[in-house]
This record gives structure tokens, sequence and C-alpha cells, in this order.
């Protein structure tokens, strides 16, 4: 019996049939999670440097903006650090990974923040 492993890959890597569009390596889900996670956790840890950003955001006259700074606010008001993936949880708040050849995971969040995770790390 196989192990089940979940690899992902850029969107861009095989675009056009027989051209690689795209020279990052696959990476393993496990390593997105972890990646989250931890990105996650920072912004946690640092909640009052974030809260100023985010009161800035709730007068950008953008509504989107505006919601999205209001729910981060709210989240991290009564969250604590989690252990585990919550997939409600990333698809609420995740953006996008980019993932880098150096190894570097860039977490993008949907209130504009951006946390680097090095892949040596998780």
């Amino acid at each position: 019996m196989g192990v089940d492993r979940k690899i992902w890959q850029c969107s861009e890597r095989y675009k056009v049939k027989g051209v690689l569009g795209c020279g990052n390596r696959h990476v393993d889900e496990s390593t997105l999670e972890k990646a989250f996670i931890m990105a996650w956790n920072g912004i946690l840890e640092n909640k009052e440097h974030f809260w100023r950003k985010w009161e800035a955001q709730e007068k950008s006259g953008d509504l989107l903006e505006v919601y999205r700074a209001k729910d981060f606010q709210k989240l991290t008001m009564s969250m604590q650090d989690i252990q585990r993936m919550d997939i409600d949880l990333m698809l609420r708040m995740l953006g996008r990974i980019q993932v880098y050849e150096s190894g570097v995971l860039l977490v993008g969040f949907f209130d504009g923040t951006e946390i680097e995770v090095n892949c040596e790390q998780v």
C-alpha cells in the first residue's frame, strides 16, 4: 500500500504543452500547511503591530479593505496560536503562498500582510 502524498506546483509550470513555464520546484502540501500555521501564529504574536495597520485600513474608504481589517481584528482578538491546519481559517485569511527556488515561501494574507517562511524552518 502506497503513501498518500499531496504535491502542489505552480499553475504556470506546464501552461503550454512541452514548455516549462515556471522553474520552481514542487512542494508538499504539508509544507504549505506548516508555512500557513507559522505565518498565522506570527500575526497572532505581533497583533499589536498589525492592529495599527488594520485601524488605518478601516479608514481607507475601500469597503473590502475595511471588511477584511475588521475580520482580522475580530479573529486575532479571540484566537490563540494554532497547532494544526484549520481549512476554514485558511480560506478566510490566505491570499496566496509563493514558493521561491531558494526555499523561501511568501505567505500573503487578504489584508496585504506578507510573511516569509523558510522551508528549512517547517
